[in-house]
């Protein structure tokens, strides 16, 4: 079987509010004879856990919904879930971690500046003669509506181009910069059927730019930046945490439901 994503809402949200998420950790316990405890933190059994309640459904959300239970055989197959509550890149807060892709002429320096009063952002140099990338690809369906935004200045007029691309499509938007923070964002969808999703920022020849809090979410606008050090939002081996959907009927064409998602940490 192909890969399996939880379904977008037909409204480009992924969930609604309220959501209730849960952060689970086991403490492994051993008493010894004369009453003392040793007890030791067991990393793989964390979990997030995540509860989600619907209403006012469309039919073919709800048809969505149902499919991709079935796909999944309940709770037996796996699926790639994105937290709605998280930003969705990896190492958000260091554009030299690996998981940023980036050519070699273009140059990043940490230790700038940022809109907050600290010194977490970053400058971004393009050494060469050609316009360059720095990016990010995530295994998500291209086709989801997402937000890309992130912080940005110069300290001369400028443009920054946002890029979100799939394997087959992509859209750019070009922001003006200026010596003032701007939070640049970058939403919609792109017509691409492909399982990868790449964002970038794309710098002309010679161009030198500040950047803070990159941000990837699964919704239309941006919300308060999340920094990431490692993992982001992107969980691909989750599965729901029941074993039947029950869809309720509350007017026509109306329906409600309550669901479950786990994963393993």
């Amino acid at each position: 079987m192909g890969n399996l994503y939880f379904p977008q809402l037909s409204s480009g949200a992924l969930v609604q509010y309220p959501i209730k998420k849960t952060r689970l950790v086991r403490t492994i316990k051993n008493v010894l004879p004369d009453g003392t405890m040793v007890l030791l933190a067991d990393p793989d059994g964390a979990h997030l856990l995540w509860q989600l309640g619907y209403t006012e459904l469309a039919p073919n959300d709800v048809t969505a919904l149902q499919n991709h239970f079935s796909a999944c055989s309940g709770a037996y197959r796996a699926f790639t879930f994105i937290d709605p509550t998280d930003n969705m890149l990896t190492a958000s807060a260091d554009l030299t971690n690996a998981a940023w892709q980036k050519s070699s002429l273009i140059e990043v320096a940490a230790g700038a500046a940022d809109p907050n009063g600290g010194t977490t952002a970053f400058t971004l140099t393009n050494t060469g003669q050609a316009s360059q990338e720095i990016s990010q690809t995530l295994n998500v369906p291209a086709n989801y509506q997402y937000c890309f935004s992130l912080y940005a200045m110069a300290s001369q007029a400028d443009a920054l181009t946002l890029i979100r691309r799939g394997p087959s499509s992509a859209e750019s938007m070009p922001w003006a910069l200026s010596s003032v923070w701007t939070r640049l964002v970058s939403s919609g969808q792109i017509n691409d059927s492909g399982a990868t999703f790449t964002i970038a920022l794309s710098l002309a020849p010679g161009q030198r730019v500040q950047v803070f809090g990159p941000q990837l979410e699964i919704q239309r606008a941006p919300s308060r930046y999340r920094a990431t050090m490692q993992a982001g939002g992107v969980y691909p081996s989750a599965h729901w945490g029941m074993d039947q959907l029950t869809i309720s009927a509350d007017a026509p064409n109306l329906f409600s439901t309550a669901l479950t998602i786990e994963t393993a940490l």
